[in-house]
């Protein structure tokens, strides 16, 4: 039985989902003795988040330099994946800020009865960033789960660590070994995610049903999906039409024919990496650069999830709307910064989704109530996603290729 449930965590956590629902609404009193199952799992996604994110950044901006090898396709390279992720970061902004899908939706009962606390960093005037970034005391700031003064020492700690290679190799072996421990713990921890499942959906199905809000809540979560879906088309159509653009040979319904075993794949493996090989022979095959190609795919199949920083972004606001909260310009701004950076940390990492919401919301101040209504959703958007990410990477490939080709050509 525990060899099954081992490797078929899929559908432990779909029968999970089904009993949750089933048991909210016929059983609902039940789930007032069972929160701490939740609240356990909650707490061991806290407990790994930071370790993850700081190994992670130091080991990834450590290794930098091996890229300067590989000259201007690595810097291109690098520009487009910093470009493509803030692009696609505010592409998810603008349109959740533009369009509210959370009248009507009961918050409160949604996230099992969690409400938004804030605190005295949720509000940050411009004179305080700087002090609140750059902390004197990073212990503090592990103590108290602030994101954004550990991201910046991680970096800081990253770039030292490039500057002085040699002696720092001991250093980033560690760091590599700890990354390693504290993944294989979390993923020890996910096989409690079935449980943790049943038992907070089943709160917030318990809740909104004796609210009377359970099929507003379930139309709220159905256009949160939609829209989200809307602004990752978006983030596909800009990089589609300036493909388009550069290789004016190419048509836009070719591009998108050639690309259809990408995206086939893409859903059906819901990986990356599983894709790479399809998406190495189409991107040569509508003139993608061979140098660029093979070198380029690869590492945006590493560092490059876009579409998932949107959906940290998206989610967080989502959810800040539903609870009546509506954060300002520099509150926006500094949780894209914290969704860029933990995505760009643990984007590559299997099952790390769940510790980039952890400190995503956070920073949001969001009741980690709110991981469980994303879960179940998860199961189709990381497909989507997946699919989205490597289209986009694919024609980065082709962007980047004649950005390299005319900047020979004009040298020449």
């Amino acid at each position: 039985m525990f060899k099954w449930y081992c490797l078929h965590q899929g559908q432990a956590i779909l029968i999970a989902i089904i009993l949750a629902g089933i048991s909210g609404i016929v059983l609902p009193q039940v789930f007032s003795y069972l929160g701490f199952i939740g609240n356990i799992f909650i707490n061991l996604l806290k407990l790994c988040a930071l370790p993850v994110i700081f190994t992670s950044l130091v080991v990834t901006i450590g290794l930098l330099p091996e890229l300067k090898q590989l000259g201007r396709i690595a810097g291109n390279t690098v520009i487009y994946i910093v470009a493509s992720e803030i692009i696609a970061v505010t592409i998810g902004l603008v349109v959740f800020n533009l369009v509210d899908i959370s009248q009507n939706i009961n918050g409160v009962a949604l996230l099992s009865g969690a409400s938004y606390i804030p605190t005295a960093t949720t509000n940050i005037s411009p004179n305080q960033i700087f002090n609140y970034i750059f902390t004197s005391n990073i212990f503090e700031s592990f103590a108290k789960f602030d994101i954004l003064p550990i991201v910046t020492f991680s970096i800081m700690f990253g770039l030292t660590c490039t500057l002085k290679r040699e002696a720092a190799a001991p250093m980033l072996n560690f760091f590599v070994s700890a990354r390693e421990i504290f993944l294989t713990l979390l993923n020890g921890i996910m096989y409690l995610a079935p449980f943790a499942i049943f038992v907070l959906i089943g709160s917030a199905v318990a809740q909104s049903y004796l609210t009377g809000a359970l099929a507003i809540n379930l139309l709220g979560l159905i256009k949160f999906v939609g829209l989200f879906f809307v602004a990752l088309f978006i983030h596909c159509l800009w990089q589609l039409l300036l493909v388009a653009y550069l290789y004016r040979h190419l048509s836009i319904k070719r591009i998108l024919t050639e690309a259809i075993p990408i995206f086939v794949t893409a859903f059906i493996s819901s990986s990356s990496l599983a894709t790479l090989p399809i998406a190495l022979e189409k991107a040569e095959q509508l003139g993608g650069n061979k140098k660029v190609v093979e070198f380029m795919l690869p590492i945006c199949a590493a560092m490059n999830f876009a579409s998932g920083m949107m959906y940290e972004m998206v989610a967080a606001l989502f959810f800040l709307h539903i609870l009546g909260v509506h954060p300002g310009l520099i509150e926006q701004i500094l949780l894209a910064i914290v969704c860029i950076l933990t995505g760009i940390a643990v984007g590559g990492i299997p099952e790390t989704s769940m510790v980039s919401f952890v400190t995503v919301f956070n920073m949001a101040h969001i009741p980690l109530a709110a991981i469980s209504i994303l879960l179940p959703l998860d199961r189709v958007v990381d497909r989507v996603r997946t699919m989205a990410n490597v289209f986009c990477n694919t024609c980065g490939t082709l962007i980047v290729s004649k950005t390299k080709i005319n900047f020979r050509e004009k040298n020449e």
